[in-house]
C-alpha cells in the first residue's frame, strides 16, 4: 500500500523475487518509481480498496499512507484481520531473516552512502543484497538481490521505520532536526536513535560522524558499559571534532576540481594512510564515503576495492542527477529539501561549476517542515545567483502553519529570489531569463522531479 514510493517499491520487488505473491496499490497513478514495479508483472491497483485484501496474507504499508489518513478501508479492515505490517516491519521480519544486516542512518546522505557501500560490497565479491531509496545506476534499481549473508540497507529515522531492523553494524551519516510532522521535538528524535543504536547484535560496529552536533547529542545519552560492549569508530575533518572517539580516521581534502575530489583518510588506530578519488562534488559526500571506507576496513575488503569503486562512483537517481541540456542549458535533479541539504548540494555543484551561473529552483516539502526550518534558510541560496521558489508540496500536512514560499524568500535573504505560485509560472521566468552556459538545479522530494523535465522540454 503506496507501492509506488522510492523505497516500497523496492521491497515490493524484493518480495516478489523472494517468492512471495505481490500486488499493489497507489493513490498516484505515475511516480518516479512506479513503472518498473508495473513492469515487473505485479498488480498495481489505483487508489484503495478493502476489495484489494481477497487472498491476501499480508499488508505492507508505507507509514506516508498511515500519516495521510488512518482511516483509509484497505488500512483498517487490514488491521482487524490482524495482517498488518508498516513495511520495515514486513522488511525485519522476512527479508532480514538469517542475514548479517549493515545499516546506514542520519539525517542526510542514507542513499548516496548505502549505495556506495553496497557497490563495493559487490565489487569486491561480497554479494550483498540491498534497498535504498533511490535508483543505483549501475543496477538501474534501487535494490539488489544477493547470495551472501550481507544485507545493506538504507534505514529510515521517521516514523521509527529503522526500529524494525537487527543491525550488526550501523553508520550515522549526521543528525540534524527533521520531520517535524513525526518528532515533536529534537529530544523525541535523538531518542528514537538511541533506541536504534541500542539494537545493535553480533559484531556491534558502530561508525560515527564525530563532526555532528546531533550525534554527539546521542553519543552522550548512551551508557558507558553499552559503548563499552561495541566496536566504535568515528571519521572528521577536524584536529578537535565536536566529538573525541579514541578509533577515529582523520580526513584531509587535497584538491577539489570540478570533476571531483581528492581526499586522504589517515587513522594509526584503523591501519588507514590512503588517498582517494571521489568522482562527485561536495565535502558531504567526501563524509559520507568515509564512513564507507571504514565499513569496508572492518568487513576485510582490500583497499584497491575501495579506491576503485569511489573513483567509478557516478551517484544515484535524483541526487545532482544530471537529466538532460537544451539551448545550451543543464539541467539538474535532486531530492534535496532540507535547508542544510539545499545548501550543500548547491555547494557541491558551484565546486562542478565554479563559472557558470546558477539556478536554484525549489519545491519546498511540507508546510510543517518549513515551519519548523524556516529561520534555517538564511543564507542557505548563497552559491545561486537567481532563486525561484515554489508552492509548498503539502505531503502529509493538514494544515498550513501559516507559511508560504515567500516566507522562504524573505528569510533565505538572497538578493535575488522570488516566489511564482505555480510551476506555470517558474517555467515562463526559466524560459525568457536563462541562456546558454547555466545550469538550472531543481530541488525537492514531492513533483519537483516531474518540474524539473517540463522545465527542460519548456526551455
Amino acid at each position: 500500500m503506496g507501492i509506488g514510493g522510492s523505497a516500497l517499491s523496492g521491497v515490493a520487488l524484493m518480495a516478489k523475487k523472494a517468492g512471495f505473491k505481490v500486488s499493489g496499490c497507489n493513490l498516484e497513478e505515475d511516480t518516479a518509481y512506479i513503472g518498473k514495479v508495473k513492469k515487473s508483472g505485479i498488480e498495481v491497483f489505483k487508489g484503495h480498496d478493502a476489495k484489494h485484501l481477497k487472498g491476501v496474507d499480508i499488508l505492507a504499508v508505507s507509514p506516508a499512507v498511515v500519516y495521510l489518513n488512518e482511516n483509509h478501508p484497505e488500512y483498517t479492515k487490514a488491521k482487524k484481520l490482524g495482517i498488518l505490517r508498516i513495511w520495515d516491519k514486513f522488511v525485519g521480519e522476512y527479508l532480514l531473516k538469517d542475514k548479517e544486516s549493515i545499516c546506514i542512518t542520519g539525517t542526510h546522505g542514507k542513499s548516496t552512502t548505502t549505495s556506495m557501500a553496497a557497490l563495493l560490497f559487490e565489487n569486491a565479491g561480497l554479494d550483498p543484497s540491498a534497498i535504498i531509496g533511490a535508483k543505483v545506476r549501475k543496477w538501474d534499481n534501487n535494490y539488489r538481490v544477493g547470495k551472501s549473508k550481507y544485507f545493506i540497507i538504507e534505514a529510515d529515522d521517521f516514523y521509527d521505520k529503522f526500529l524494525s531492523y537487527k543491525p550488526s553494524t550501523i553508520i550515522v551519516n549526521n543528525i540534524e532536526f527533521d520531520h517535524p510532522d513525526f518528532f515533536r521535538s529534537e529530544e523525541h528524535m535523538i531518542e528514537s536513535y538511541y533506541k536504534f543504536v541500542r539494537l545493535l547484535q553480533g559484531t556491534k560496529n558502530l561508525i560515527l560522524n564525530q563532526d555532528s552536533v546531533g550525534i554527539k547529542w546521542l553519543f552522550n545519552i548512551l551508557e558507558k558499559d553499552f559503548l563499552n560492549s561495541i566496536n566504535l569508530y568515528g571519521y572528521t575533518f577536524s584536529d578537535s571534532p565536536t566529538l573525541k572517539i579514541d578509533k577515529s580516521a582523520r580526513i584531509e581534502v587535497i584538491k577539489k576540481t570540478e570533476d571531483g575530489t581528492k581526499f586522504k583518510v589517515k587513522s594509526d588506530e584503523l591501519d588507514l594512510n590512503n588517498v582517494y578519488y571521489l568522482s562527485i562534488p561536495g565535502e558531504y559526500n567526501i563524509a559520507n564515503a568515509t564512513g564507507v571506507i571504514i565499513l569496508s576496513k572492518l568487513y576485510g575488503i582490500k583497499n584497491s576495492d575501495i579506491q576503485k569503486t569511489l573513483l567509478s562512483f557516478k551517484g544515484v537517481g535524483r541526487r545532482l542527477e544530471l537529466i538532460g541540456e537544451k539551448k545550451g542549458i543543464k539541467v539538474y535533479d535532486d531530492y534535496a529539501h532540507h535547508p542544510t541539504a539545499i545548501k550543500v548540494t548547491l555547494d557541491a555543484l558551484r565546486q562542478k561549476y565554479p563559472k557558470e551561473r546558477i539556478w536554484a529552483v525549489v519545491e519546498p516539502h511540507s508546510y510543517s517542515r518549513t515551519y519548523a526550518l524556516l529561520k534555517d534558510y538564511k543564507g542557505v541560496f548563497d552559491e545561486a545567483h537567481k532563486v525561484i521558489i515554489g508552492p509548498i508540496f503539502k505531503a502529509r500536512d493538514k494544515k498550513t502553519f501559516g507559511v508560504t514560499g515567500i516566507s522562504i524568500v524573505n528569510e533565505s535573504e538572497h538578493k535575488d529570489a522570488v516566489y511564482k505560485k505555480d510551476l506555470r509560472d517558474i517555467i515562463s521566468v526559466l524560459s525568457k531569463e536563462s541562456g546558454r552556459g547555466d545550469i538550472i538545479l531543481v530541488m525537492g522530494a514531492g513533483k519537483s522531479y516531474i518540474w524539473a523535465r517540463e522545465i527542460l522540454n519548456n526551455l
